[in-house]
């Protein structure tokens, strides 16, 4: 029972920590955009609430990303439920434009925005598929590296391989 127990906690912690990576990466995303918007308009100045507001709708996207849709942009492809929990995202995140007002309820904006999130979406996918990439060859080398240093210290016991030991 106990293990049962740290091992779901573990798995919890490991999903909070994705959550809080990527609340950061989109937050990052939103704000620049929200930023730009605002300094195409001449204003040099953005709104706290707004920012907490940005904040606070990442968060509950990113636990709809990890719960509901599994994580999709971790994907190593772009299928259709990926597709979807793209869609829905993007979705839940012009509404929550349009519900708080960030862009002014301006619909070609808010039009962009959803497209730059879109964007976004397929920039993390990319580099989540590069990173797996870069991880599986290094492990790969390193998997070399080992089975040439146990085949090199193998052979270096007693005098013997562990090709002598097994005929014998």
């Amino acid at each position: 029972m106990k293990q049962k127990i740290v091992r779901w906690l573990k798995t919890y912690l490991l999903h909070e920590i994705e959550i809080d990576f990527k609340a950061c990466t989109y937050f990052f995303c939103v704000t620049f955009f929200y930023c730009a918007v605002e300094l195409l308009a001449h204003r040099r100045e953005v709104k706290i609430l707004t920012l907490g507001e940005i904040l606070a709708v990442n968060y509950l996207i990113c636990y709809v990303q990890t719960y509901l849709f599994h994580d999709f942009d971790e994907s190593d492809r772009f299928g259709r439920s990926e597709w979807i929990g793209i869609g829905v995202c993007t979705a839940l995140y012009v509404l929550a434009s349009l519900l708080f007002g960030w862009f002014g309820r301006s619909v070609s904006v808010t039009g962009c925005f959803g497209g730059f999130v879109v964007l976004c979406y397929i920039c993390v996918m990319l580099c989540y598929m590069v990173k797996r990439k870069l991880e599986t060859r290094q492990l790969n080398h390193m998997l070399a590296l080992y089975k040439q240093h146990e085949t090199k210290e193998g052979s270096h016991e007693c005098g013997t391989s562990h090709s002598d030991v097994r005929s014998e």
